[in-house]
């Protein structure tokens, strides 16, 4: 999780080494499984929720439940 300072700099981190490797894009999710579950359940608290799939941007909450569910199973995998 990138939550609290250790996440800032363990994010920080993994960006800088992505780079000193000469990565050239990297996709990182910033929201966690639970904003994602409450804003299946309250589309209407987040209307301007935007997510990335497949190298597209959509706006969470016009996402049918099937592609919010494969998002919010994206985001709980662990490392």
């Amino acid at each position: 999780t990138v939550r609290g300072e250790a996440g800032v700099t363990a994010l920080a981190g993994l960006m800088r080494g992505f780079t000193d490797l000469g990565g050239m894009f990297l996709h990182i999710d910033v929201v966690d499984s639970e904003l994602l579950l409450d804003a299946q359940r309250h589309p209407e608290k987040y209307p301007n929720l935007a997510v990335r799939i497949a190298g597209w941007s959509a706006r969470f909450a016009t996402l049918n439940k099937d592609w919010q569910d494969m998002v919010i199973a994206r985001t709980q995998q662990r490392a």
